[in-house]
């Protein structure tokens, strides 16, 4: 099942509540430092988490 998945860089991007990227997917790895996520069209994209400041789904 898919998921909007957002993506937010910044503390001030977050409290709006205005991601920066929003997959809509499903979470099939979250490591220490990257998330696998597979997309709705089949693709797996590779989120590094390092600068990133929240991931919502």
């Amino acid at each position: 099942m898919f998921k909007e998945i957002n993506i937010y860089i910044t503390f001030d991007s977050w409290m709006k509540e205005e991601p920066d990227a929003v997959i809509k997917g499903a979470i099939k790895f979250k490591g220490e430092s990257h998330l696998e996520i597979q997309d709705e069209n089949g693709y797996t994209q590779i989120i590094n988490l390092n600068k990133l400041y929240a991931v919502v789904y």
